[in-house]
């Protein structure tokens, strides 16, 4: 038997993307395949090369704030879902870059057979100015993609 390829889940630490995780694991479960969770640290214009943690005034450097806000978003997805068994063997991943293009290219690399993506559903100008990760994803990676979208509409 063909051992099931893995299931890429990308988080941005939205609702959306704990939707997504929660949908990613769930199939990972039903196939008997890796989850892998993904988050691409982004360089900010308005800040290059650093985060601001929310409840911390200071900058530290993008990577180990991003490490540390991924912990505590996994955490608290394991915590508020404690029936997704498929959470506590999840991989986890964190790679820099530019997010739809690093999302296309770890999926390539790890042979995904599926990508699962948050999408806050911006539309008019907030779409056309920045865009959607997850459109882009659906556009570039070969592997099928799912999006998936909070019940409560999402973070703003």
């Amino acid at each position: 038997m063909k051992t099931p390829q893995p299931v890429l889940c990308a988080v941005d630490f939205s609702s959306d993307s704990e939707a997504a995780l929660l949908w990613a694991a769930a199939q990972a479960e039903r196939d008997g395949a890796r989850l892998i969770v993904l988050h691409v640290v982004h360089d900010p214009a308005s800040s290059p090369g650093f985060y601001r943690k929310p409840s911390v005034g200071w900058l530290r450097p993008m990577e180990e704030v991003a490490r540390e806000m991924f912990t505590e978003f996994l955490a608290a997805v394991r915590e508020r879902n404690p029936e997704a068994a498929g959470l506590l063997r999840a991989e986890t991943m964190i790679v820099d870059g530019l997010p739809s293009g690093r999302i296309c290219e770890v999926a390539d690399e790890i042979g995904a057979g599926i990508v699962v993506v948050g999408s806050r559903g911006r539309t008019g100008l907030p779409h056309v100015m920045l865009g959607s990760v997850a459109e882009r994803v659906v556009q570039v990676v070969v592997a099928p993609v799912t999006v998936v979208k909070a019940r409560n509409g999402g973070d703003q």
